[in-house]
């Protein structure tokens, strides 16, 4: 079912006692993503709950909790599996029917409370070594085995099951982990809620194989599917219906994961531009109408990835990487004329490492083996007299509101921030590991992609400049590279190159230099 915008738009402009928008109004109006939700809420059978129960929170009686969970665990039922059935749907109302607060307090009593038993792993345990070490018989030790397994396997994992065969059981429970993960990062020291997200996202990869259908998003797909969009957007903001139009028009694509029993809800989606060279900055694409080839989109020659999105309760699970992989297949069949595939991408953790790397010992002593042009430092300094070190200088600007309204400021700042932005994506590594700092570079390195092009003033925006003092970067999907490029990168964290960035170039000469026992930040 097809629900154009204007017609949501104008009854919830009817509910809300205003007069119905006008024809045309509706593309200019921000996304209302509360007021598209009630609507679908009231008109899907599969979404249609008890207006009075969820109307407010229900409050949570933690022994009324304990007893339901026990139920459906441990199976403390002889009603067979229809009953089994009603109390999990029970067990999902409350949830739904729950404050955060009271949300975050069901999680921490279902992965304290029902995790695994301690005492019973441990009488396993004790079970499986006198087993093997007294009795040959294969078929005792396969039994032991199976009971140490079982002792292991955390409580709450049966209720999951339980909720993933109800009717859109997967996607409760996708949102289900998004709550998780959103209290873990509150409280980082719940070393059970972390394990219990883990074991989610295990049984979520698992259940998501075979049932993905890869579908093209259009302005005439359903509207809930519209709003998907805009809500998990989380690269570059939808604004607003006009927003959405704009990126589903002419030159652009959209594609999705829909699982099979959400088909309307994208899990992860990937936009696309189609143009006639590789783009360096994310505004030409997020504002003009149709930022094609001049002479079509038959006649492209680059399709440009420039924002890849999923459910946060999908945080771990590995869809991108597919996701990209079946697009790049789709766009082939269909515009044979395109070559290259590349995308245009942020550096969301570089300004936060940059500010960690300016520290008092490298702001009185600059390092000299990063590449910095001279000229370029002493730019710096003539525009910070106060400053005695570039670094110092560097440090002052960024540092500065509205520095990149002053053209002095911005013709400095492009050779150093280009130097240590390839630095960043070249020589910075996660941990010990040889895997990219930068999650994205890491993302788009181990999925065979080349380095390609680090963009100054790639991304404009506050965003942008707070994240990555407006620097973005081309990763590069030549086809008949790809495998080797994976293997290489997982192997020992070689980085391939496609372009002729000499910023890129440099850091890689400056990185083979170094001893491997030189810090790598």
């Amino acid at each position: 079912m097809t629900v154009p915008a204007a017609l949501l738009h104008a009854s919830s402009h009817q509910h809300k006692g205003l007069p119905p928008a006008r024809d045309g109004d509706e593309l200019s109006r921000p996304l209302e993503s509360a007021g598209v939700r009630e609507f679908w809420d009231n008109i899907r059978p599969e979404r249609q709950t008890d207006m009075s129960r969820t109307a407010k929170s229900a409050g949570l009686d933690i022994a009324e909790l304990r007893e339901l969970l026990t139920t459906i665990i441990h199976k403390k039922t002889r009603s067979g599996a229809v009953a089994m059935e009603l109390y999990t749907h029970r067990c999902c109302d409350l949830y739904g029917s729950l404050s955060d607060a009271d949300r975050t307090v069901f999680l921490r009593t279902l992965a304290h409370e029902f995790c695994a038993p301690k005492g019973a792993a441990l009488e396993a345990a004790s079970a499986y070594i006198e087993g093997a070490t007294r009795s040959p018989d294969p078929a005792q030790s396969a039994h032991l085995a199976r009971t140490l397994r079982d002792s292991l396997t955390p409580q709450y994992t049966e209720l999951f099951d339980q909720i993933n065969r109800l009717p859109g059981g997967f996607a409760f429970l996708v949102h289900m982990r998004a709550d998780m993960l959103a209290h873990i990062r509150e409280d980082r020291q719940d070393t059970a809620a972390r394990a219990m997200s883990d074991a989610l996202m295990k049984k979520l990869e698992t259940w998501i194989i075979g049932t993905l259908d890869l579908k093209r998003i259009t302005w005439n797909s359903p509207a809930y599917t519209i709003e998907k969009l805009g809500q998990y957007e989380s690269v570059h903001a939808v604004k607003s219906w006009l927003d959405v139009k704009r990126r589903l028009g002419n030159g652009r694509r959209c594609f999705g994961f829909f699982h099979r029993s959400v088909p309307m809800e994208p899990l992860v989606f990937v936009w696309v531009a189609l143009t006639d060279s590789i783009t360096s900055n994310v505004q030409s694409i997020l504002r003009e109408r149709e930022p094609t080839s001049p002479h079509g989109e038959e006649n492209a020659e680059c399709a440009i990835f420039y924002s890849i999105n999923s459910q946060l309760g999908l945080s771990g699970v590995d869809l991108g990487n597919f996701l990209i992989k079946r697009v790049v297949g789709v766009l082939r069949a269909e515009l044979p004329n395109i070559s290259t595939f590349c995308t245009l991408s942020p550096l969301p953790r570089f300004r936060a490492w940059l500010d960690q790397w300016l520290t008092p010992e490298r702001l009185a002593n600059p390092p000299t083996d990063m590449g910095i042009p001279v000229q370029a430092q002493r730019d710096l300094l003539s525009l910070v007299p106060a400053a005695s070190t570039w670094t110092a200088a560097l440090k002052h600007i960024i540092n500065s509101r509205g520095w990149t309204s002053d053209q002095d400021n911005l013709g400095a700042m492009e050779p150093v921030v280009r130097a240590l932005g390839a630095h960043y994506l070249v020589n910075v590594k996660r941990g010990n590991s040889s895997c990219a700092y930068d999650p994205v570079a890491n993302f788009h390195l181990r999925n065979g992609a080349c380095l390609h092009r680090l963009n100054w003033r790639g991304n404009t925006s506050y965003s942008g400049l707070r994240q990555s003092l407006e620097l973005m970067c081309n990763y590069n999907y030549v086809l008949d590279r790809i495998e080797d490029n994976n293997e290489r990168y997982v192997r020992d964290g070689s980085i391939a190159v496609s372009g002729d960035d000499p910023y890129i170039a440099q850091a890689k000469a400056l990185a083979a230099q170094r001893s491997p026992s030189a810090p790598r930040l």
